[in-house]
């Protein structure tokens, strides 16, 4: 077998390796996408960026690798797709447990924030991908020696030795060539062409992925018309069905000097050079909790990513809330037959005052915490956002509107089912077109209730299981 690999963006840059310096680096390695403007969010329009760059959003986010609850992988079995079970795809997410470690640097904000929780009443977990799967404690983080160890160092580079992959980067695909019902290869932007003998794997994300097949005439007919592509495959579900988590901020001012300051850094690159340890080590976002903020919801509904520094304010904190409902899914919809042109988001951001409840309860909850004793001993200083004066529900309610943005968990825009909505079936087949499969964090049927890095990678580990049995 010979394998082609193709990324739009860049290659990896070692820069990526040291973790909290590698945020300082990313807008050369991201998609630009913006959303419509959300209604649900005062007319607001989100910066919505993906990775552009070989190994995908892995290679820019947060490391932060949590499975989600384990009932979520229940319901997309519930949904029809037989084998995706969280008993079925555990053994998938043990393949990445050699890319995944604890945290080696600890910040004061971080132990403080886990001792609060306890102090408010809920359990420590050892291990938020363990049997107990609420409470609160320490992130797991894709990293190995202290490095980020996303899609492309953990999985690509090891085979680039291969003598049958090729890896072509700034190669964006203009579309999928379909011979009747037959994926066949794809044309880059250059007029290139690049034949399969086996299948095309479509893995560029729940933004291009939908995308990338309405250009290729596999869509929704009535709109593909109206831009301009015909239709080959009138598959309605494309572009459908997008879910995210919203984040909103929760500041406090900091008693305490950022580990991560500017001041810091000589020293911590010394320690990071000798040792690969050090807050250099970071993701800035160490510990958290998964809890639920009502009894008769099935599912954790609010984590916290305690962040102990903020890009918002000086010598801030962030309890940020994490909103894991997204009850009103959005869409992703190519606006014309030109590959270059970013499409339509429009994720219909608290569409439901449902979500804007739950934001709501992760505020009281946040301002509980940042009272407890451990946190009052950090010390933190005055609340920032949303502030003392905002207290009425409607006050928190506006603030929810006016300040939440996207937590960049794009996900379910080429479902997987068989329901006449769904794009992919439990073999992550497109349907209706054959030797062409999706693998990526558009085929979820529903967002997990926690970050979608540790998703992506199983469903990537299943994909290639199947694909190696010929499951065609």
């Amino acid at each position: 077998m010979r394998v082609l690999l193709l990324e739009a963006g860049r290659d990896y840059p070692l820069t990526f390796s040291v973790p909290l310096a590698s945020f300082r680096f990313t807008p050369p390695y991201q998609w630009r996408y913006r959303t419509t403007t959300q209604t649900g969010l005062r007319g607001r329009s989100l910066a919505f960026p993906t990775g552009k760059v070989v190994g995908g959003t892995s290679s820019i986010n947060a490391m932060i690798y949590y499975r989600g609850p384990a009932a979520s992988y229940d319901r997309w079995e519930q949904f029809g797709n037989t084998g995706w079970s969280y008993r079925d795809v555990l053994q998938y997410f043990r393949k990445s447990d050699e890319f995944v470690s604890r945290p080696q640097h600890i910040a004061a904000f971080s132990q403080s924030f886990v001792d609060a929780c306890m102090e408010t009443g809920m359990r420590r977990t050892d291990d938020f991908n363990g049997p107990q799967e609420e409470g609160v404690g320490f992130y797991a983080v894709l990293q190995r020696d202290g490095r980020r160890a996303g899609a492309a160092t953990s999985y690509l580079d090891p085979a680039r030795r291969r003598s049958n992959l090729q890896v072509r980067t700034s190669a964006l695909v203009r579309k999928i060539l379909l011979e009747g019902n037959r994926a066949a290869g794809v044309e880059l932007l250059n007029g290139e062409t690049a034949f399969a003998a086996g299948e095309v794997i479509l893995s560029a994300g729940a933004l291009h992925s939908p995308k990338t097949l309405m250009l290729s005439g596999i869509g929704p007919a009535d709109h593909l018309k109206r831009i301009g592509i015909a239709a080959r495959v009138d598959l309605p579900g494309v572009g459908e069905h997008l879910l995210d988590h919203l984040h909103v901020p929760v500041l406090y001012g900091s008693g305490q000097r950022s580990p991560g300051a500017h001041l810091y850094w000589p020293v911590a690159a010394i320690q990071y050079a000798i040792r690969r340890q050090g807050v250099l080590t970071s993701n800035c976002c160490e510990s958290g909790a998964i809890v639920s903020t009502r009894p008769d919801f099935p599912m954790p509904d609010v984590q916290f990513v305690a962040h102990f520094q903020s890009p918002l304010a000086p010598n801030a904190v962030d309890l940020e809330v994490c909103l894991l409902p997204h009850s009103v899914p959005g869409t992703v919809r190519a606006v014309s037959d030109d590959p270059t042109a970013l499409p339509e988001v429009d994720p219909k951001y608290l569409v439901d005052d449902a979500d804007v409840a739950c934001a709501i309860r992760g505020i009281r909850l946040a301002r509980e915490i940042a009272q407890a004793p451990s946190l009052r001993r950090f010390p933190l200083h005055a609340e920032i956002l949303p502030g003392k004066r905002t207290s009425s529900d409607a006050d928190l309610a506006g603030y929810v509107r006016a300040t939440a943005d996207s937590g960049h968990h794009h996900a379910g825009t080429c479902k997987m089912g068989n329901d006449p909505m769904a794009v992919v079936d439990r073999f992550l087949r497109v349907h209706g077109i054959e030797c062409l499969r999706v693998v990526d964090a558009s085929i979820m049927p529903d967002i997990p209730g926690g970050n979608t890095c540790a998703p992506v990678l199983m469903i990537a580990e299943k994909a290639a299981d199947l694909i190696r049995s010929g499951e065609r």
